[in-house]
């Protein structure tokens, strides 16, 4: 919007020059005359063709009047700007005080038309002409403040309209019913100037500036309202950076702006802005984002103390959806176009220093009275998984009150999960100063495992085939120090198969470790604590969970005498059946502790079973007869059980005097080469 509003006020400039130059000719030579010499004389004065109609003067009131103006682009043929009529009175006898006094200045029915390709536009050539005049000069400036004061009152632009086009970018930027109305404006006096600007955006919206200042205080004040504003007129601006092929939505905007011109960084800025149903698309006719609302409310802005207090900020309706692919990118890194090195051939490295001016800048003093951030929809989607992962979350609020940069702030999040599961973060803590004060909470709570099955299958090759989970998550940070206390709460949880054909990337015994961790109720609970540094390096804070947990998981399922500890005698920490050598065959209890060992050998492939029979040494041949005997019951009832032949070891220790009891030594064991810790 700033750039085609600058290029209008320069041609008008540009105009209102000209337009003083027919004066002075009209106040020397007449209108006729004025008029002829205007239209056979226009290329030695402006560097370009105009035409003029009618040109009417008093000498004898100051009055100049001039209809049907129309000056022509360089090839004379195509019209560039022109207006219906002006209208002009100015006081002849104050000129005499050294003062320019206009009685009215009326322009009417103004037609502009402005195009730039790359840097050039179209009236370059016209800025051009009139600098060739001011170099001539430009030795012999006098720098003597002038004794010439302005006035103008009365300035009216009626009917007037504008358009803008950037032919590079295929930009069209229109004004339409353009008004302008500046009741008195003074240059060198000590009035007022009170102006304002009124006018109609081709595309809709409607743009209206008023503006105060006093010459000899600095003093401004001035209000801008921006109504209607179609976001589509800066795709033109946008598409550089992303394919973007509309922005539907509108802006309405009201500011306004206090101060004195001396110390402009000092100014007060107030301001309420609303964005209003917004759809961005790319070029593929897809949605990227969506909001129906998005309102902003600044009560005060000071850039020189780098203070901002905002009243509110309240968003609804927003909508997006973020994708990975298996090209390495995704939703955003393809709708970006990429840009070529700015600082290539620039020269050395010293050329680009850094700006040591901020360092003295004062502190961002920032205070925010009301977030309320409602009906957020986000759907996160995962292709470069076997198959993809698509997780909705919906019905995201966040809100907070009162948040400062200086003191603890409070936020709460509250999210639904798909499948009726909620996620639910309350967060305390200080902005400015981070590292010393943080709290967060996370508490996740009803969540289907089976919707990360996409996940367990690329990780460790197997499903979940039901169970609810539910996650607390409590983290502080007191002078960078990172104490976390995390819950995992898992009901009834069951495991799929390792599936065919898919290769995961790290081999957990999970079907073990859930078997031994389920309680009577079936529940799974699991405490992960959390410690250490955020400012070394090398820390990070979910690989230190997923750590914790993968070898917390190990370390269960390597130690199954947590879940049958109670139904055998030990031995060393092992688990151990207990034999009589004058029985061949097993006892209903004996095999009863078998069974069980089976049934956990058989939760997971990655297990297997060694049974080692430790006796004492002996000659008498029936003891001999009755282990060999019961080894090969032993094998057969394994095998009778579903054992894998290849899960399974039956073996005889060296007789040893010093065993206390005789028995078979049980333990389950996983190859190292089948996991990852």
């Amino acid at each position: 919007m700033k750039k085609p509003l600058k290029i209008t006020l320069i041609i008008l400039s540009s105009i209102v020059a000209f337009i003083l130059l027919i004066f002075l000719i009209v106040s020397l030579f007449g209108g006729c005359i004025a008029k002829n010499y205007v239209n056979n004389h226009a290329q030695d004065l402006i560097g370009r063709k105009a035409n003029i109609d009618h040109v009417g003067v008093n000498l004898f009131t100051g009055n100049i009047a001039i209809n049907g103006l129309t000056v022509y682009e360089e090839n004379g043929t195509d019209k560039f700007a022109g207006f219906d009529t002006l209208d002009i009175s100015v006081s002849l006898l104050r000129l005499v005080g050294q003062t320019v006094y206009v009685r009215h200045f009326t322009l009417a029915g103004l037609d502009l038309k402005v195009m730039q390709d790359s840097t050039r536009f179209n009236f370059s050539s016209i800025i051009e002409h009139f600098a060739k005049d001011s170099t001539e000069v430009e030795e012999e400036k006098d720098t003597t403040p002038s004794n010439w004061a302005i006035s103008l009152h009365k300035i009216r632009l009626a009917n007037g309209s504008a358009n803008y086009t950037d032919v590079r970018k295929q930009s069209h930027w229109g004004f339409n019913d353009l008004t302008i109305l500046v009741p008195d404006f003074t240059i060198g006096g000590e009035e007022n100037t009170d102006a304002g600007l009124t006018l109609q955006l081709a595309d809709g919206g409607s743009l209206k500036i008023d503006a105060k200042y006093n010459a000899v205080s600095n003093d401004f004040d001035a209000s801008l309202s921006l109504t209607h504003f179609t976001l589509n007129q800066a795709k033109a601006y946008v598409t550089d950076i992303a394919k973007i092929d509309e922005i539907k939505g509108t802006l309405n905007l009201t500011a306004k702006a206090s101060g004195n011109l001396s110390q402009v960084m000092d100014m007060t800025i107030s301001a309420e802005a609303a964005i209003d149903n917004v759809d961005i698309i790319d070029n593929n006719k897809s949605s990227v984002a969506s909001l129906n609302h998005l309102g902003v409310d600044v009560n005060k802005i000071v850039l020189s103390q780098n203070l901002f207090d905002i009243e509110s900020i309240n968003m609804n309706g927003l909508n997006a959806r973020f994708e990975q692919f298996k090209d390495s990118t995704n939703t955003f890194s393809r709708l970006l176009i990429p840009q070529e090195n700015q600082t290539a051939g620039t020269g050395s490295a010293e050329t680009a220093q850094p700006d040591t001016a901020t360092t003295d800048a004062k502190p961002m003093q920032l205070h925010l009275n009301n977030l309320a951030l409602t009906d957020i929809n986000v759907t996160y989607a995962d292709h470069t998984l076997p198959t993809d992962f698509v997780f909705p979350i919906t019905n995201l609020r966040i809100e907070s009150k009162d948040i400062t940069t200086s003191g603890n702030n409070n936020a709460r999040i509250f999210a639904n999960l798909p499948n009726g599961a909620v996620a639910i973060i309350d967060w305390n803590g200080n902005i400015s100063q981070w590292k010393q004060h943080q709290s967060l909470k996370l508490n996740i709570k009803g969540l289907h495992l089976n919707e990360f099955n996409p996940y367990m299958l690329s990780f460790f090759g197997q499903p979940f085939n039901e169970g609810i989970f539910s996650f607390t998550s409590y983290n502080t940070i007191n002078n960078s120090q990172l104490n976390g206390k995390n819950r995992i709460d898992i009901f009834k949880p069951t495991l799929g198969n390792h599936e065919k054909g898919v290769k995961p990337k790290l081999r957990l015994p999970l079907k073990a470790a859930l078997y031994i961790l389920k309680d009577k109720d079936d529940k799974v609970i699991l405490d992960i604590p959390i410690s250490g540094n955020i400012d070394n390096p090398e820390f990070n804070y979910m690989k230190l969970v997923w750590k914790t947990l993968g070898n917390l998981i190990v370390k269960v399922a390597t130690s199954p005498a947590r879940a049958l500890g109670d139904l055998f005698s030990k031995n060393n920490d092992e688990l151990f059946i207990t034999i009589d050598p004058e029985v061949y065959d097993f006892s209903s209890e004996q095999f009863y502790q078998i069974d069980k060992v089976v049934e956990l050998a058989k939760v997971d492939e990655n297990y297997h079973l060694n049974l080692e029979l430790q006796t004492r040494p002996t000659t008498d041949a029936a003891v001999i007869k009755n282990n060999e005997m019961r080894s090969s019951i032993l094998q057969r009832h394994l095998t009778e059980l579903g054992l894998n032949s290849s899960q399974f070891t039956i073996s005889a220790a060296t007789p040893n005097d010093s065993i206390a009891t005789e028995g078979y030594s049980v333990t389950l064991t996983i190859d190292d080469n089948n996991f990852n810790e």
